[in-house]
Formats: structure tokens, C-alpha cells, sequence
């Protein structure tokens, strides 16, 4: 008996010391008492405070699949559905300063609630300041931060000419409205499956005839041009910081099927749900049936590939976290009158995370490029002049095509920000539907908001 160890370690736990000789039958029995003492009394405080969750605030009202499903974070389920979350902000919420980050007034079912989001009241405000001095026809930005997730700036614009003619005022939050077409930003899909190829990275070389924003069939080797073009090597990296369509146009034909492009647009959550907590629609994109249409995919030079601003900037973030990136979120917890929440956000992993680690390094590189010298950088060059530009790293992409049901040129520009010195880290997507005279781009108002969450990182 006094060579058996766990009688020692439990003695030396809940006495101090090893027991005396003449206790030692009591001393083998008394840890095991207090052990299942112990676990009774908190199994009954458990239940206590799970069967009375509306005395005791700090318990969520949750609902189980069913009675025997393990207690995990995936088997449980929110009381509200992001139909009914959506439903407890008014329709100007976010297009109409002021954006307070509580809401007090919302009701469900003739009960009032609090909604406690995660806006950051100033950036909101800068926001919707931005999108109103340059009024643009319709207008919408989202930034992120990508450590946890939440949205701290979400909010768009009409202009009073507008009237729907572009996009129905049935349509709602123009953030969660997949009706842009992407544009270029579906290269940043395209160059993450070519960098995943072995022997490709951004300094690879690749060939180009003819001028850098087209796609025509000459240019993709499928047919003859009347004039002689001598074809030009651009490097991985300057072909996306540039955008030059045609090489772009030839890696969906030389490199991808057609199921193989949907395959990886999948990896990045097209043609899918998207999991948030207000009702958000699917990005799309179209199944090719001829060559050229791959090419036109792969390009992002087509009007059926849509996307929406909030999607536009996890996909943006996402090379920066790989399979860190985690999924977004707006609403922080809702609380009833009684104090019970109804709501409370869970933190999860994003829908889509990219595993190539290398190809997402590289892929960031690319991005910075288009900043440094690529289609973005008239839109930063005044933020070259601050002093504190220098302690970040910034990197994005620009896209810019026609609306699908009309010539309003759709803009775009998605990117992100990181500290060199500070784990901070955003993302930031903005499109703006242009009428007859371009008033800004969409990368200054872009810069703007980088900056602005950017500001305290030193």
C-alpha cells in the first residue's frame, strides 16, 4: 500500500502530504469520495443552470439535434435563422448614417430585443461618407477583419437617379447581392490553381500576342489574325498585376477542363451557399461548353460569373490565412427582454480555406504587385506619402466590366492589409456601378478604408 503511487499523488492533492500509516485504509478511500462528490455536485450545477438558462444570462438558449447527439459545437443550433436575423435591422441600416453598432429596437414575435453587432461605428461612417461624396449609381463595400472574422464595416449606396433600373431596391443589402459580375477577380481563383501546379510560380514566364486587356481568338491560338504579332514573354507575377487577359485566357484551356474549373471555383465556395448570419445569395459561375468560354472564365472576362461583395473579400483574405481563415460574422449575440440570448456567434472555420500554403504565399506576392506597379497603383499612390503606409503590406485586384442587363461598367477592387509588426490583418472589397461619367475609382475609396483601419498600427 505505500508503494502505490496514486494513493500517494491523490493523498498529496487533497491533503497536502502522504497519509499516516494507521489512516492509510481511510486515506485510499477519501480521495476517491471527494472525486465523486466533486463530479455529482457539478453534474447537478450543470443541470441547474442548462434547465434554468433565463435566470442565469451567461447561459445561451441553444436547441440540440436531438437527446443523444454528443455535446459538441457543431450539434448545436441557433435559435434565430439568418432569415429572422436579417429581419431585426431596418431596411436603411446599412446605407443610412448614423450605423450604431447596438441595435435596441429590433422585435421578433412582439418582443424586443438587442442586437449587439460587430460594426466599428467609425469605419462605418467612413464608409458610407465615401460612397456618398462621390455618388456613384449603386455602390457597396465590406471590410473585414480576417483574425476573427468579424465584419466591421459593411454598407452600400444608390444613387436617387438610379431608380432600379440597374438593380431592383427589392434586392436589399447590395453587400450580400451576388448580381456583379467578378470580373478580373477571378484571376485570384485562376492563378491559385496554376500556382498549385508544380514548376509554376509568379516568376515563370509565359508568352502573349497582341494587347494586354482583350481576348480574342488569335490571341488563344484559336484562329488566324490579319496582323503579325510577335509574341511577348510577361511573368506570372506582372501578367496578374496587369491583367493581361490572354494568358489568363490560356491557362483555362491548356491547364483546366471544364469540370476541373468548377472544381476548383468550388474550392472557393462558388456555386455553393455561403454561411453567415444574415441571408446572403451564391455566387455563380457557369458551366463552359466551348474552349473559348473556358478562356473567357478563366479570364473572369465574362458577364456570368457573379459574385458578392462580401464574398469578393474572404477571397481576397483568404490567400493571407490559407486554412485559417475564419468565418464571418456581423451579429455578436441577440438578447431577449429577459435577458436569455437568442443568438450568440460561434466562432468556426470559413466555408472554403485554401491548403496550398506555398501557392497562397506566392499568390500574396502577386497581390502586392498589382499595388506596387499593377492596375491599382494610381489608386495608393497617395497613400505613399504617409509615414505609416510603410509598416504595412497591402496587396489586392481591380475588375471592371459591364453590368449583365445593361452598359453601367461595374469596378471593382478587393484586397487586403497586414501590420509588419502587429498581427493585425483586414480585407476589404468595393464595387461601384458607374453611370455615364466615372466619378472615382473603386481602389481609392478601397485605400481610403484600409488606411483607416489600418490607422493605429505603428
Amino acid at each position: 500500500m505505500r508503494n502505490n503511487f496514486w494513493i500517494i499523488w491523490w493523498a498529496r492533492l487533497f491533503r497536502g502530504r502522504v497519509c499516516r500509516p494507521r489512516f492509510a485504509g481511510l486515506g485510499v478511500f477519501r480521495p476517491r469520495i471527494l472525486v465523486v462528490g466533486a463530479v455529482f455536485f457539478g453534474l447537478v450545477g450543470v443541470g441547474v443552470c442548462l434547465f434554468s438558462g433565463q435566470q442565469f444570462k451567461s447561459v445561451s438558449t441553444l436547441i440540440a439535434k436531438d437527446l443523444f447527439s454528443p455535446i459538441k459545437p457543431t450539434c448545436w443550433q441557433q435559435s434565430l435563422s439568418p432569415a429572422e436575423l436579417s429581419g431585426l435591422f431596418d431596411d436603411n441600416y446599412f446605407s443610412t448614417p448614423p450605423s450604431v453598432s447596438v441595435v435596441t429596437k429590433a422585435s421578433l414575435a412582439d418582443s424586443e430585443l438587442t442586437v449587439f453587432t460587430t460594426i466599428n461605428e467609425k469605419l462605418q461612417h467612413k464608409l458610407l461618407k465615401l460612397l456618398r461624396r462621390y455618388h456613384p449609381q449603386l455602390g457597396a463595400g465590406v471590410l473585414i477583419n480576417l483574425q476573427t472574422g468579424a465584419i466591421e464595416a459593411m454598407a452600400y449606396y444608390r444613387h436617387d437617379d438610379e431608380n432600379g433600373s440597374i438593380l431592383s431596391p427589392e434586392s436589399g443589402n447590395l453587400c450580400l447581392v451576388s448580381a456583379f459580375p467578378a470580373a478580373s477577380l477571378f484571376k485570384i481563383v485562376t492563378a491559385y490553381g496554376v500556382l498549385e501546379r508544380k514548376g509554376v510560380t509568379r516568376q515563370t514566364r509565359f508568352p502573349v500576342v497582341g494587347r494586354h486587356h482583350t481576348l480574342y481568338k488569335y490571341q488563344l491560338g484559336l484562329g488566324k489574325s490579319r496582323y503579325r504579332y510577335q509574341p511577348v514573354e510577361v511573368s506570372f507575377e506582372k501578367a496578374f498585376a496587369r491583367s493581361v487577359n490572354p494568358i489568363f485566357g490560356k491557362f483555362g484551356i491548356d491547364y483546366f477542363s471544364a469540370p476541373e474549373l468548377l472544381q476548383l471555383a468550388d474550392t472557393f465556395a462558388f456555386n455553393r451557399p455561403l454561411v453567415f448570419d444574415l441571408s446572403v445569395a451564391s455566387s455563380h459561375i457557369q458551366s463552359p461548353d466551348t474552349v473559348y468560354q473556358r478562356a473567357e472564365a478563366a479570364s473572369g472576362f465574362i458577364k456570368t460569373t457573379t459574385i458578392s461583395p462580401l464574398h469578393a473579400a474572404l477571397i481576397a483574405g483568404a490567400p493571407l490565412l490559407g486554412e485559417k481563415l475564419k468565418r464571418p460574422y456581423v451579429i455578436d449575440r441577440v438578447i431577449a427582454e429577459n435577458g436569455s440570448e437568442l443568438f450568440y456567434h460561434q466562432e468556426c472555420r470559413s466555408d472554403f480555406r485554401l491548403a496550398d500554403n506555398k501557392a497562397c504565399a506566392e499568390l500574396v506576392k502577386m497581390m502586392q504587385a498589382t499595388v506596387k506597379y499593377g492596375t491599382a497603383k494610381k489608386s495608393f499612390q497617395h497613400l505613399r506619402k504617409r509615414r505609416s503606409f510603410r509598416n504595412w503590406e497591402v496587396g489586392g485586384k481591380t475588375g471592371s466590366l459591364d453590368m449583365p442587363n445593361c452598359d453601367r461598367r461595374c469596378e471593382w477592387f478587393a484586397g487586403f492589409a497586414q501590420g509588419r509588426k502587429s498581427d493585425r490583418k483586414v480585407a476589404v472589397a468595393l464595387v461601384l456601378v458607374h453611370g455615364e461619367k466615372r466619378t472615382i475609382s473603386s481602389g481609392y475609396i478601397a485605400a481610403e478604408m484600409l488606411a483607416e483601419a489600418m490607422k493605429n498600427e505603428r
